[in-house]
């Protein structure tokens, strides 16, 4: 009888996370490359030309993909033959901490959700599971990094069995309306149908693991997979959230039995950067090696850098409401200047700050915040990744900000009525910047201070300087939004 030990899954862990981080999995890169060569839309085709080029960077300079290194979930799947000790997942947090400090990877876990959100610095705790199945032999273990933008623009519902599939449908496509732009599409959409309330979204999250273009084992769910993959792609939402014929890469279903009242439903939004591995751990192969074969691309020293198609404004900052105002929806602008990255916690401490003064501090008056938690230091340059967060989540703070001096913001996804009112009447701009693209827009950041808020780590206030920043004019002077399809 094999025996699987908690260092086996130490040292499966801590070597998978930094290659994971970088290097985008052979079946999405694949994928991306198809929807570029078939995208039609214009905004589309500049956002995927953009995710393709990040992707050669962060292989090739072996930097993060995208700015949000996410929680790590392993899941340990072992047949009855298999024996483990009850502590095999013992050593997980220690083999996450080390991998990330070693890798230079943004940390972004807090204490506790509730009572303490301070960063535990390390990433850990992992979230991590063991799972038995019918398959003698089998020592598997699963891998996922996954960001917060696409769990967030995820949901679990439980419907009314007479909902049946078209309620399932209607479901799906209310969330993808609702905050696919937010998850940085084209998106790889996992669904659990069935089981229980705390166990579908499990169902939904191993729909994930499947390798893209392989459908469901059974006929029946592989056709609803295709039905739900065609009303996804009609949705209009596209690639980056600007529109366009390719929102999503795959929908994957699992299914499971469920109680005659229920008819549970789990949808696990996986983003354009969906960095996960299998890992058969009865293999002999090093895990370094497995995991490069298996299920990721491998570094050609003949790769040429693709550019991106990007022809828009060139704008020097800061910009004067002169310019603000001859902006219009769609615009692709080239920023060139400083910027200021702030995100959730240090915007309610600058509101504060704002309350308290009645004036803005760090000199912010006339210039724009974008919405961005960087990496670390990687590659000659101030971060290894940078690329925007999802802007909703300071909407809170967003109209007083503007009505006190900020004149732009850079954020990804939907903003509220509020916020558009607020550029209506203060003359703003909010820009957008494809999400998922962050090796590629890190090249473009030239230095980084930082500002205030230090204690906050990835949250600090910083201020930046960029050289040809891409950007679509999301929301103008005027109201009109690009998000509104």
């Amino acid at each position: 009888m094999q025996t699987i030990s908690k260092d086996t899954i130490y040292s499966a862990v801590r070597d998978a996370i930094p290659r994971l981080a970088c290097v985008l999995p052979r079946d999405v890169a694949r994928a991306l490359s198809s929807a570029s060569d078939e995208e039609e839309a214009p905004f589309a085709k500049c956002a995927l030309s953009q995710l393709i080029e990040n992707e050669r960077i962060a292989r090739c300079d072996y930097v993060p993909i995208c700015q949000d290194t996410g929680t790590v979930w392993v899941c340990l799947e072992i047949g009855s033959d298999i024996e483990v000790a009850g502590d095999v997942l013992s050593r997980v947090d220690e083999a996450v901490g080390e991998a990330y400090e070693a890798a230079h990877l943004r940390k972004s876990v807090v204490v506790d959700a509730l009572v303490n959100r301070a960063n535990t610095t390390t990433n850990a705790p992992a979230f991590a599971e063991i799972k038995m199945v019918d398959e003698p032999g089998v020592a598997r273990l699963h891998i996922m990094l996954k960001g917060g933008g696409s769990d967030n623009a995820s949901r679990v519902t439980m419907l009314v069995p007479g909902a049946g599939r078209r309620g399932i449908i209607d479901e799906v496509l209310d969330c993808v309306r609702a905050k696919g732009a937010n998850a940085c599409p084209p998106l790889v959409i996992g669904i659990g149908i069935g089981a229980t309330f705390d166990k579908v979204a499990g169902l939904a999250k191993h729909a994930l693991m499947r390798e893209i273009g392989t459908p469901s084992k059974d006929s029946e769910v592989a056709a609803f997979e295709r039905e739900l993959l065609e009303a996804v792609n009609a949705s209009g939402v596209g690639a980056g959230g600007l529109g366009g014929s390719h929102t999503a890469l795959a929908v994957h279903i699992e299914t499971a039995p469920c109680h005659i009242a229920a008819l549970p439903l789990a949808i696990n939004m996986g983003c354009s950067a969906l960095r996960r591995c299998t890992i058969d751990l009865t293999e002999k192969e090093s895990f370094n090696e497995c995991i490069q074969e298996g299920s990721s691309n491998v570094p050609d020293e003949n790769d040429e850098a693709q550019s991106p198609i990007i022809d828009g404004h060139r704008i020097d900052l800061p910009l004067n409401r002169a310019q603000l105002s001859a902006l219009r929806v769609g615009d692709v602008c080239l920023l060139t200047g400083d910027i200021y990255t702030l995100r959730d916690a240090g915007h309610m401490r600058l509101i504060n700050e704002l309350e308290q003064k009645g004036s803005l501090p760090y000199g912010l008056e006339g210039q724009i915040i974008f919405y961005a938690g960087p990496t670390p230091e990687a590659c000659g340059r101030p971060f290894g990744a940078i690329g925007p967060t999802t802007a909703s989540r300071m909407d809170f703070a967003t109209p007083a900000l503007l009505r006190a001096g900020v004149v732009a913001t850079i954020g990804k996804g939907k903003r509220s009525e509020a916020v558009r009112e607020a550029c209506i009447e203060t003359g703003s701009v909010y820009f957008a910047a494809v999400g998922g693209a962050a090796a590629f827009l890190a090249k473009c950041v030239d230095s980084s201070e930082t500002l205030g808020y230090d204690d906050l780590g990835t949250e600090a206030l910083r201020r930046i300087h960029v050289t040809d920043f891409p950007v679509f004019v999301a929301l103008d002077t005027q109201g009109n939004d690009i998000y509104r399809v």
